[in-house]
């Protein structure tokens, strides 16, 4: 059996939570993951005015939604300069992935702020179409 489907004894965001701890998302600052659980059921693709009230972002703060998939680049992909620590790394965000591409569908992608730091927001609907997911910051100069 799968270590990404999930038995009854652990949620999808216990397993979630597990698989993130101690996982820093690589940038500039490589700043902690968040995981999300928001009990909202609002359908696919999620209303970037209803994620700004979540998030608690004013109107006019920048929010860029982009193929989830890009919250992964340049963590996967092995280097030829790469060492065990970012190999083994490498590996702990692929269980991540693998973990979230069973459990979640309509995954979304957004990038919230402008310049320099940015909160990243990756959010998907589980089996009861409610959004889970996680969240980090990324420092970009």
């Amino acid at each position: 059996m799968s270590e990404n489907v999930l038995n009854s004894e652990k949620t999808f965001v216990e397993s979630l939570t597990t698989a993130v701890e101690g996982l820093f998302y690589p940038s500039e600052s490589d700043e902690k993951i968040k995981v999300i659980d928001w009990q909202a059921d609002n359908p696919s693709p999620f209303d970037l005015m209803l994620f700004r009230k979540y998030i608690g972002v004013i109107p006019s703060t920048r929010v860029e939604g982009l193929p989830w998939e890009k919250f992964f680049e340049g963590i996967l992909q092995e280097k030829e300069w790469w060492t065990e620590f970012e190999k083994e790394r490498a590996a702990a965000f692929q269980r991540v992935k693998d973990l979230i591409v069973a459990n979640l569908i309509n995954l979304e992608f957004f990038k919230v702020g402008s310049r320099v730091e940015f909160e990243l927001y990756l959010i998907g609907q589980d089996k009861d179409c409610k959004w889970k997911g996680l969240k980090t910051l990324a420092v970009e100069t």
